[in-house]
């Protein structure tokens, strides 16, 4: 319970004085596994991928930003950003922008160690080319739960996105979205987890329809002071189901996360 009590003082706190990162670098993996939980990061994440199929041979690149914003009562508002890099290598080497993803949760005070949120999910057109995005504006609404104490983080986050603007000549959009993740501390500010995010596209057809990628991760939690930390972890992802005419069914990567203290942007 004592995990619990310390994320329900950071939402408490308020938005006004940047709140400290946990001096305790197992309490602050089990925080980072959790969206829902309000921590304030910038993440870098590299993943090389093998396979066949345009879109995915080569290495992307993913920047995320997460943002929680404090409300009344131990409320909050807690967002999250991200905008894929990619360079493919098929038959011609490309560098290009992938669509901006946008998520944003009203989370309530954590109860029983649960934290509950909905909210929307988005994606806007950013991408540089053909091929790494849909071109389209994607919105819907979005709902989430997750389940954190002293040992564990576990919890799934599910959104419907629609088309609402683009290009005349664009195919309409139309998917699900399920984000969902297992995290298990394994002492000395080690964590190990499984995790997925996966698209079920209902204008496609068959196999085409699923995206189903399976991703294990073994990570370490590194605290400087009370102002700053950074998790390291490595990645290993099977698509058990590719989606589209992709064959692409490997990645590997490292990822990369910057921890600064709630409030630190907006005081």
């Amino acid at each position: 319970m004592r995990f619990a009590g310390y994320c329900g003082a950071m939402m408490l706190a308020g938005g006004t004085a940047a709140q400290q990162v946990p001096a305790d670098p197992n309490a602050l993996a089990r925080i980072l596994a959790n969206p829902l939980a309000g921590s304030t990061t910038f993440s870098t994440e590299v993943r090389l991928t093998a396979g066949e199929g345009q879109g995915r041979q080569g290495l992307v690149n993913e920047f995320s930003m997460q943002l929680p914003f404090s409300l009344p009562q131990g409320w909050m508002v807690a967002t999250d950003t991200k905008l894929p890099v990619t360079i493919t290598q098929n038959s011609d080497a490309y560098l290009g922008l992938g669509d901006l993803g946008f998520n944003a949760f009203l989370v309530t005070p954590p109860r029983n160690n649960l934290y509950l949120g909905v909210g929307l999910t988005s994606s806007m057109p950013a991408a540089s080319r053909a091929g790494l995005g849909t071109r389209n504006w994607e919105a819907g609404p979005a709902a989430g739960i997750f389940f954190q104490n002293d040992l564990i983080t576990t919890g799934m986050r599910l959104g419907q996105r629609w088309s609402l603007a683009g290009p005349s000549h664009n195919p309409r959009t139309s998917v699900s979205v399920l984000a969902a993740r297992f995290s298990l501390g394994v002492g000395e500010a080690w964590n190990t987890g499984v995790s997925t995010e996966s698209y079920y596209d209902w204008q496609s057809s068959g196999r085409f329809r699923w995206t189903v990628p399976v991703t294990a991760s073994l990570g370490r939690v590194f605290t400087f002071n009370d102002d700053f930390a950074i998790e390291m972890a490595g990645l290993v992802t099977h698509y058990a189901l590719p989606g589209g005419p992709q064959r692409s069914v490997w990645e590997v990567g490292l990822n990369l996360t910057l921890v600064v203290p709630r409030g630190f942007l907006f005081r």
